[in-house]
């Protein structure tokens, strides 16, 4: 609520409070502003690089864990132990 300090205005005394839309407009370019700065800081399209890379590795190793206990699962099925000794 810090930063909409001042947007409201009870200059007139009036039942609703008005909305001072200067200082709101200029309360969101600077947001904006500051967004962009963020998203522009080299360490922060470092981290942001790093966390894609490990996000795909770890969707690469979940994937991989998958397929491992899938075929576990069939190395260990009772019904895979009875269909391969042909009773």
């Amino acid at each position: 609520m810090l930063a909409l300090a001042g947007v409201i205005s009870d200059e007139r005394p009036t039942a609703m409070s008005r909305l001072n839309i200067a200082l709101l407009t200029l309360t969101a370019v600077q947001n904006v502003q500051v967004a962009d700065q963020v998203r522009r800081d080299p360490a922060v399209v470092k981290a942001a690089r790093r966390f894609a890379e490990d996000s795909a590795q770890a969707f690469r190793s979940g994937g991989a864990l998958v397929r491992e206990a899938q075929a576990s699962w069939r190395r260990h099925s009772p019904l895979a132990k009875e269909a391969g000794t042909g009773d």
